[in-house]
């Protein structure tokens, strides 16, 4: 009994040495966690980072293009006001020219070419093709005009009789039953091979937004007008 009382008993020095080698161990595995710890600190950190600069670059870019967006918008404004200004900056004017049928007798009123080639032009104003007539296309102070040449046809004898030529500008407005006559001019002109006129007029008259401006002449004066261009019978409208 002695013997195994000897036996099972261990040396200090041997103790001591255990209990370090569980420290170093223990130590150890506090290591290697620290170790994995960091590790995991660093991937989190890592992906925390990566997600910032990408908020960071998706929203430089979202504001770059908010930027671009909005100097495209001003510039496109600023352009659309400069042509909005050029328009109200350009008072409504006309300008009608021959007609390839001024010769025919129209109904009342003398017909006007008005499709915009050549010298005709229309800021504003419209052209009623039924009524042969200029719409007024505001109301206000405008200087009309209108000119026709007349001439006498070539035939082989001339009877030096004297044809009387009559020109009115009539104005048409739907608050009163009949025309109104703005503006006449008179004129004559001998039966002769050689013989032409130039009968025009124009004034400043007051005109209201709808109304109608025609020419009327005397039916025996349609066979009289130069057809031969443009410019040989015009009327034409401006606002003041």
């Amino acid at each position: 009994m002695d013997k195994c009382a000897r036996n099972s008993e261990i040396p200090h020095d041997t103790l001591i040495s255990m209990a370090q080698q569980e420290s170093v161990v223990l130590l150890l595995k506090h290591c290697q966690e620290m170790k994995r710890q960091e590790s995991r600190l660093r991937l989190v950190t890592l992906f925390l980072v990566l997600g910032c600069a990408a908020v960071f670059v998706f929203t430089q870019r979202v504001n770059r293009d908010r930027n671009e967006k909005d100097s495209f918008t001003h510039a496109e404004y600023s352009r659309q006001q400069a042509i909005d200004r050029q328009g109200q900056n350009l008072k409504p004017n006309a300008h009608l020219t021959t007609s390839s049928r001024c010769n025919s007798v129209p109904d009342d009123y003398i017909q006007w070419e008005h499709q915009e080639t050549g010298l005709v032009h229309m800021q504003n104003f419209t052209y009623d093709e039924k009524k042969h007539a200029l719409v007024v296309p505001q109301g206000g102070r405008y200087f009309v005009y209108v000119g026709v040449n007349f001439r006498m046809p070539h035939k082989d004898k001339v009877s030096g009789e004297i044809h009387f030529l009559s020109l009115k500008v009539l104005k048409f407005s739907n608050r009163y039953p009949d025309n109104c006559t703005i503006m006449e001019v008179k004129d004559s002109i001998p039966d002769n091979r050689r013989e032409a006129r130039t009968v025009y007029t124009g004034q400043v008259v007051t005109l209201e937004e709808g109304d109608l401006l025609r020419v009327s002449i005397n039916e025996d004066n349609y066979e009289l007008i130069d057809c031969s261009a443009e410019t040989s019978m015009y009327i034409g409208a401006f606002l003041l």
